[in-house]
């Protein structure tokens, strides 16, 4: 049985039991082995802002591959470029395309390597701002200085915090980055924006799995739990839901997915979900299979100590008066539930994002 894009469904669901079976396994991991240089291990205060959900408007994705599986994260190659400015949104050169250059290498993926600092490579240092450098994301510049370049081209050991066989997500919340792992070896890192914490309202429309759309009048509250989860399930393209519209969503926790959005400030801002850049939403659902573990980290408590804790349940909003007649939308969405086959290299063939 499942619930599509519902987040008032049974906390009883069945395949909510599937997700305990990893929780027994990660309880005798609970000290993190998760080794940054200079990482700060306390967490920043949650910052909240406005939960209204901003339009997504469909952007390009980056003409590169996602970063290759790599067992270490070695110094930039021999006499790297030096970096005698501060480069940041607008600035353009060669310089700009060696930081480009430098953060794929560690996993950082900045869009295309066309020597443009744009809205990618800002998200890019801002992650690395914030999961190398230990800056509070309140802090954060999205530019590069010399000194940041001279340890950017160091090497980084960058380690999970759960020890998983195969493929796994670390949400860190507070820092507002996930990692993704391929056993202990960074797959990719990105930056994202997840639940605001305010409550809210909203007229949404609501795709239904048999291609018809219905409105509704929805109050809620914009939380990320905590927890261990599971993917399971997805959509390919556009997917008009309770929570905002969402771009090749990946589902791991009923209605709450990771998504793509043109909108990914540099605080907390959805209505549950985690948002990431759409270049990289362009790919990412190759790189995980359904049942591929989820943790999510808030920064109060382990993610073992929720387990599967279901998302806050939604609700009818009383004042929300519909349509006199109620019509139906037909929508040519391609749709699958199952998962990926195989996870192969994303096409190299994207445009360029843009905000």
């Amino acid at each position: 049985m499942t619930y599509p894009d519902r987040r008032r469904a049974p906390v009883t669901a069945p395949h909510v039991y599937t997700r305990r079976r990893f929780i027994a396994a990660g309880i005798a991991v609970l000290v993190p082995t998760f080794v940054v240089t200079r990482l700060r291990s306390g967490a920043t205060a949650r910052q909240t802002s406005v939960s209204s959900v901003a339009p997504d408007i469909a952007s390009g994705a980056s003409t590169l591959a996602a970063p290759p599986p790599v067992t270490s994260l070695p110094p930039a190659t021999a006499s790297p470029i030096v970096l005698d400015r501060s480069v940041s949104d607008g600035v353009a050169g060669d310089d700009v395309k060696a930081v480009q250059d430098r953060l794929r290498e560690l996993a950082f993926d900045p869009g295309p390597s066309d020597g443009i600092f744009g809205p990618a490579t800002e998200r890019a240092v801002w992650a690395y701002e914030k999961l190398v450098l230990g800056i509070a994301r309140d802090q954060i510049t999205g530019a590069v200085t010399p000194d940041m370049w001279r340890r950017m081209t160091e090497a980084h050991d960058i380690r999970p915090r759960r020890n998983e066989t195969g493929v796994h997500l670390e949400v860190l919340l507070p820092e507002q980055v996930a990692v993704l792992y391929d056993n202990d070896a960074v797959r990719l890192i990105t930056h994202v924006s997840s639940g605001s914490g305010d409550d809210w309202c909203a007229v949404v429309k609501v795709d239904q799995d048999d291609g018809t759309q219905i409105e509704e009048g929805i109050c809620g509250k914009a939380v990320t739990p905590g927890g261990v989860y599971h993917f399971e399930r997805r959509f390919t393209g556009w997917r008009e839901s309770k929570l905002g519209r969402l771009y090749n969503p990946v589902y791991f926790n009923f209605g709450i997915a990771v998504h793509g959005a043109s909108n990914v400030p540099r605080v907390p801002a959805s209505h549950g979900c985690v948002r990431i850049p759409m270049h990289i939403a362009e790919y990412f659902p190759s790189l995980v299979k359904n049942g591929d573990a989820v943790y999510i980290f808030d920064g109060v408590k382990e993610p073992e100590i929720y387990g599967a804790q279901g998302p806050v349940w939604d609700q009818s909003d009383p004042n929300f008066v519909p349509p006199s007649t109620t019509t139906t939308t037909s929508l040519p969405t391609s749709t699958s539930n199952s998962s990926p086959t195989t996870s192969t290299v994303p096409p190299t063939t994207h445009p360029h994002t843009t905000t």
